[in-house]
Parts: structure tokens; C-alpha cells; sequence
């Protein structure tokens, strides 16, 4: 296998860049995760790009050569398996464009509460049962941090503790819980990062001992506003003034089991809440009901 990448995310060449060795720790009929010391880097052969991403170019049929504990060495000129050679030189970077700063106009409510609406059957046509929006950890969560915020009490938005009981929850690679977290603080931390504000810190001590390495990674590096370009899309639309994001939703949402709903729902509860404490509108108690009334 000597293949050639075609981009690599910033985060992924951070890693090359410090020369260490690697280890593969999850494959996947498209991906293999790479662990190197507490951080981790994705090969995809596939187009969808990311911080912590190198997409590979080339013929599928070669990742299931790439092995669990394959042994890699890291360079900015190459990822080297005992599987064979990616060349990682010359390849474009691509940086998150939530790390920058722009005007941000929220959505209005009726935009949001059809979106809701459209996630909410999303997750009763799902093939995974049970799905993240029926689970006690999310309406807790909601209830006792979210909507004091959109009240305007923010202390308990801030804190990591009330994050943690959702970390860990659901089914799937990435945990149900860990995806909603993961797009909840994205969004929020953009909107802050846009207004200077204050953002949610999620150590990671709140999440290692609650879910697997990677997804903890990828829920960490969201959460500092590192996320892939689905992601991207659907944040800055939702943000940007624009009269529709719906085409953005579906193409996060369709995302894995129920990962994409799971982190769509993250983002626009979020901003629902954020409206609500800039302007009292009550829109994320409207979105509430849609998402959980029979």
C-alpha cells in the first residue's frame, strides 16, 4: 500500500510535525484511528475532511490492510505502516473556520423548531433503539443546565461536572451522549469566541474515564472549535443569517446510527438557548415540546 493524501487537517499535522511513533487502534471499512501519546489522527479514505483527519487518495480495497496495533512511524513527509506508505507531502491543510471570529446572527425560532422537528423524526424512523432523546442523562441535563441558561442563571452552563453524566451514554463508536456534547459545545463556544465571551471548558479528566479514547479526543477538539467541515457548515449557516440551514442539517444528521441527529440537536438546542437568554423568546421551550411531547 503506497498511496498519497489529498488533504490533512492542522491538529493531524501537529502530530506528524512532533515526529512520533504511532499505533492503529480502531479500523472501520473506510477509516483506521492512529494513537499517538494521548492524541489521535484518522486516516479516511473518503473525502470528508477534518482537523485530526489525512484523507488518503486512492482504492479503498487497501484499508483493510491497516490492522488494529499496526505499528506507524509519523513525519511531515509521511505516515509509514508496516501495511505500506502514505505520502502526506504537499497536501493541502485544512484548518476549521470556527477558530475564527464573525458576526453572529441566530436563527430564527421558527427555523429552529422545524429543525428540531425534523431530527425528532429522524430518531423514530432510527434503527438504533433506544435513541438519545428519550434518555433520562439528556433531560437532565436540559432541564437542570440548558434551560436555567436560557433563563439567564449561566453558572451551571459553565461547569464540566454537569457535562459528565452524558458522556459515555447511548450506543454506537461515539457514544450518543458524547456526539450531542460534542455539538452543544461547539456551537456555544463559536457563538462565545465570536462575542468574546465566555466558553465551555471540557477537561479531559471529565471524559476519559466515561468513554473510549477516540471519541473523547474527537469530543475535546470539538468543544475548542475544531470540527469537520459537515460540522462547519451546519454552525456557521445556523449562525450566519442565512433563511434556511435544512440541506446542512440533513447532511450532519445522516451521519452514522444516530451520531449526526445527536450532535445536530447539540447545535440547535444550544442556540435555542442562546436566543431565549439574549431575548426572552421562550423558542427552546417551544423546541423542547416538539422534541419530547407524545
Amino acid at each position: 500500500m503506497n498511496q498519497k493524501a489529498s488533504s490533512i487537517g492542522d491538529l493531524a499535522l501537529g502530530l506528524l510535525s512532533e515526529g512520533k511513533a504511532g499505533k492503529v487502534t480502531r479500523v472501520f471499512q473506510r477509516s483506521a484511528y492512529v494513537r499517538s501519546g494521548e492524541d489521535f489522527l484518522l486516516l479516511l479514505w473518503g473525502g470528508l475532511r477534518s482537523p485530526m483527519t489525512i484523507n488518503v487518495e486512492g482504492d479503498l480495497r487497501a484499508a483493510p490492510y491497516v490492522r488494529v496495533d499496526m505499528s506507524c512511524k509519523l513525519s511531515k513527509e509521511a505516515v509509514v505502516l508496516d501495511a505500506g506508505r502514505i505520502d502526506v507531502s504537499g497536501a493541502e491543510v485544512f484548518r476549521s473556520k470556527l477558530l475564527g471570529r464573525r458576526k453572529v446572527i441566530l436563527p430564527k425560532p421558527r427555523s429552529l423548531k422545524k429543525g428540531v422537528a425534523m431530527l425528532r423524526s429522524l430518531y423514530e424512523v432510527s434503527p438504533s433503539a433506544p435513541t438519545l432523546n428519550g434518555d433520562r442523562a439528556l433531560k437532565s441535563f436540559v432541564r437542570r443546565t440548558v434551560v436555567p441558561f436560557a433563563y439567564g442563571e449561566s453558572a451551571q452552563i459553565y461547569d464540566p461536572a454537569n457535562y459528565a453524566p452524558l458522556i459515555g451514554r447511548g450506543g454506537g463508536f461515539t457514544p450518543a451522549g458524547d456526539d450531542f456534547v460534542g455539538g452543544f459545545a461547539a456551537a456555544f463556544n463559536y457563538i462565545a469566541r465570536c462575542r468574546q465571551s465566555r466558553q465551555i471548558q471540557i477537561p479531559r479528566r471529565t471524559v476519559s474515564d466515561r468513554t473510549v479514547p477516540e471519541s473523547a479526543t474527537v469530543l475535546i477538539h470539538s468543544a475548542k472549535g475544531y470540527v469537520d467541515e459537515g460540522m462547519e457548515r451546519l454552525v456557521l449557516k445556523t449562525l450566519g443569517g442565512s433563511p434556511g440551514f435544512y440541506d446542512e442539517l440533513m447532511e450532519v444528521a445522516h451521519r452514522g446510527h444516530t451520531s449526526g441527529i445527536d450532535m445536530s440537536l447539540g447545535v440547535l438546542l444550544c442556540e435555542a438557548a442562546v436566543a431565549d437568554a439574549d431575548s426572552g423568546a421562550g423558542v427552546l421551550e417551544d423546541c423542547l415540546y416538539i422534541l419530547w411531547h407524545p
